[in-house]
């Protein structure tokens, strides 16, 4: 059904006068919090503990960049053609699925399906880590959030953020299930899994109060950053449009053949 009548936001509003958020003045909040005590402010409506920020603040640089991967592709493919910056960026963003980049979202939602069964005793942890490791492998899906083709050992930003949130008393009970998931799929799988950085942003977005449908959103928004500046080195430092050889291309289709019309 159609929404109808006036818009709705208990958001933000602006006027001639000003611009106000969650209550506050934008004139004010400038200069006086930070880009994630603000994003926290939007999300949830109030000003977040300092720990919060801090932590927040260091998950947003550590997605920052991850080098010649999906997202940066499309967008220096994009550059090179001659697109507009914020088209080149947000072709980049597009390539944010459930695969690639978006394994956050995936996990967020599952851990916060079982959090309140645990909390009611309906399920212990350990039953709930299971239900979720096997909620995907009966449709022949990765867990999202766990393993890394380029740190098999280990993402290296997961420790480093959770030493972070742990010193700033973030760490709670959807990482607690989180990790059981980990330890529950290494032992499925009889090899270690450990948790990537989509994990981390899955289960701290959810220890700081976020929706588990915004937290997809702690990838892209600081990637966008990231991919503006390769937007910007194609544009200056390459020449011409970026394509693949011919030589990398294998064609497997019909040989040349006449068409047999006169």
């Amino acid at each position: 059904m159609a929404t109808k009548g006036r818009w709705k936001t208990a958001l933000t509003y602006g006027d001639k006068q000003s611009v106000v958020i969650r209550g506050y003045s934008l004139g004010e909040l400038v200069g006086k919090v930070s880009f994630a005590e603000a994003f926290l402010l939007l999300a949830r409506g109030e000003l977040p503990p300092p720990g919060h920020a801090k932590t927040l603040e260091a998950m947003l640089v550590s997605v920052l960049d991850h080098g010649i991967v999906p997202s940066s592709i499309v967008t220096r493919y994009l550059a090179s053609s001659g697109t507009p910056i914020q088209a080149a960026v947000a072709g980049g963003i597009l390539a944010f699925g459930d695969i690639y980049g978006g394994a956050c979202q995936q996990l967020a939602e599952r851990l916060v399906h079982h959090r309140p069964l645990i909390d009611s005793g309906k399920q212990s942890l350990e039953e709930a880590a299971q239900e979720i490791v096997r909620h995907f492998s009966l449709r022949k899906e990765r867990v999202p959030g766990y393993g890394h083709a380029l740190h098999p050992e280990g993402d290296p930003r997961v420790p480093k953020l959770y030493s972070i949130a742990d010193a700033n008393g973030v760490t709670g009970s959807y990482s607690k299930l989180a990790f059981a998931v980990q330890d529950e799929l290494g032992r499925a799988k009889k090899r270690p899994l450990p948790m990537n950085q989509d994990g981390a942003l899955a289960a701290l977005g959810l220890d700081m109060g976020l929706n588990w449908q915004i937290v997809r959103a702690l990838a892209f928004v600081p990637r966008s950053a990231g991919l503006a500046v390769h937007a910007v080195e194609e544009m200056t430092r390459e020449d011409g449009w970026r394509h693949v050889p011919d030589d990398e291309v294998d064609y497997d289709g019909p040989p040349l053949r006449p068409l047999g019309r006169g």
